[in-house]
């Protein structure tokens, strides 16, 4: 057996991911639902949960199907975001959850996550377990019978709890007076049912778009500042004081300013730390964050951890060090006080709240931040030549693009930090056939002079001819 811990073979940074009905099939669903089943002892409650895209009702059904065969009482919460399902499984005490969704993925594409009892994904050592159990899942050590066949429920008003839950996170009487207007884009998703009767009990005025639910969204499924050039004009343009873009289940979230700026998400991220931190306080966040996060903490006295990229690994480190705060650049943002999972609905209550209490714009607070700037590039790798194709890349890594070097981070792919508090990053994907090579600097001449020796390296070792 190799050293160390095993990695998930089926489970990536955002659970099981592939092609609708292709690579994620009923069959698929089924039957690592029913290896949950086992694992939770055929016995307890699971939320199920699901987004807008084709085939997620098909995937829900044949998941409920696995559950109630394992002995499992399931409580559907329908189409609900990451978010309301993690807060439901909180609630009502459940056992763990399973949601179906591709998330920010094209609308061909879909996932099956697991999350367990506090509402985080489940970790990699458990996900092992259950790639190990779905391999030998013939060899069940017993059938579950008639007289012990699981029920499905109906859940009661999800979206209702979720909403009772998201108004305890500020101060709403504040927020109503400062009557806020504000355009919020849930990509024709699960967040469709949610921000309008939220913005309602808020008092916040919303100006809707691609806010109608559809199986195939009308705008680009990811939430990132180029596919959202539409969206940030109309916020300038409706005198909006911000506005918000998710992706389909909602935990993702981008921002947009009065102004109709698009924010990073490391710019925001530095915004919720400024407010949530403090001296002695702890962070935690992926490899792949800007150095403007290490310049805040070390700003506000609190302690920056780092973590490898995607949602199990940061909820397990928030966890581990009981963390005050985290986020991912890919725009996850964790209050822990609150739920120890990201949520882009939360995340726009808590901007509310912060700009109720700072009493100024958005742009005004994002102008208060330092500025830095990233290059990110992606390069095709077939998922079975990744491991191989990091294993070249390693070799003339540690040979290569040394001056400078302040040190090298090695937990989920090849990072390295220079004085000029630059760094470079290289990693596969755990998500698409793809490697990454980031870059983030002061300037973007240094951060794209540093993505194009990184993607020089991967070039010659894949024989890509870059």
């Amino acid at each position: 057996m190799p050293d160390g811990p095993q990695t998930p073979r089926m489970f990536g940074t955002a659970g099981i991911r592939g092609r609708t009905n292709i690579d994620v099939t009923p069959a698929l669903a089924l039957r690592m639902s029913r290896c949950l089943g086992d694992h939770l002892g055929n016995e307890g409650n699971v939320a199920l949960g699901r987004d807008t895209r084709p085939g997620s009702d098909m995937l829900a059904r044949a998941a409920a199907a696995g559950l109630q065969s394992a002995g499992l009482r399931v409580q559907d919460c329908g189409i609900i975001p990451t978010g309301g399902l993690a807060t439901w499984i909180r609630e009502k005490h459940c056992d763990a959850g399973v949601l179906i969704t591709g998330s920010h993925t094209p609308p061909d594409r879909n996932g099956f996550i697991v999350m367990m009892e506090h509402g985080g994904y489940i970790p990699d050592d458990e996900a092992v377990v259950l790639e190990q159990m779905y391999d030998a899942a013939d060899q069940r050590a017993e059938t579950i019978g008639a007289d012990r066949i699981g029920a499905c429920i109906l859940a009661r008003n999800p979206l209702g709890l979720y909403r009772e839950i998201l108004l305890r996170s500020c101060d709403l009487r504040a927020v109503a007076a400062r009557k806020f207007r504000v355009l919020f884009d849930p990509c024709n998703g699960a967040a469709s049912y949610v921000f309008g009767p939220l913005f309602e009990q808020l008092g916040v005025a919303g100006v809707p778009s691609n806010a109608e639910p559809k199986a195939v969204p009308d705008r680009a499924t990811e939430p990132r500042a180029h596919n959202l050039a539409k969206v940030a004009a109309r916020v300038a343009a409706e005198k909006c004081d911000f506005g918000v873009a998710t992706d389909i289940d909602a935990d993702r979230v981008l921002f947009v300013d009065d102004t109709g700026r698009v924010l990073s998400e490391d710019l925001v991220g530095a915004l919720f730390a400024r407010d949530v931190l403090k001296k002695g306080s702890v962070c935690v966040t992926p490899i792949n964050s800007s150095n403007l996060i290490e310049e805040t903490c070390e700003e506000l006295g609190a302690r920056l951890e780092f973590c490898r990229a995607g949602q199990p690994a940061t909820v397990q480190r928030i966890l581990e060090l009981k963390a005050d705060y985290a986020y991912e650049e890919s725009g996850k943002y964790y209050f822990v006080r609150d739920a120890a999972w990201c949520d882009g609905v939360l995340a726009t209550v808590k901007m509310l709240d912060l700009l109720v209490r700072a009493g100024k714009r958005l742009s005004e607070l994002a102008d208060e931040v330092p500025r830095y700037a990233q290059v990110k590039e992606m390069i095709t790798c077939p998922d079975g030549a990744k491991a191989t194709a990091m294993e070249r890349i390693r070799a003339i890594w540690e040979k290569e693009g040394l001056e400078g070097r302040r040190g090298d981070l090695t937990i989920d792919g090849l990072k390295r930090s220079y004085g000029d508090r630059s760094w470079v990053l290289i990693r596969k994907s755990g998500t698409e056939p793809v490697i990454r090579v980031y870059a983030d600097a002061r300037t973007e001449a240094r951060a794209r002079e540093l993505v194009e020796w990184g993607k020089g390296v991967v070039a010659r070792a894949t024989g890509s001819g870059q």
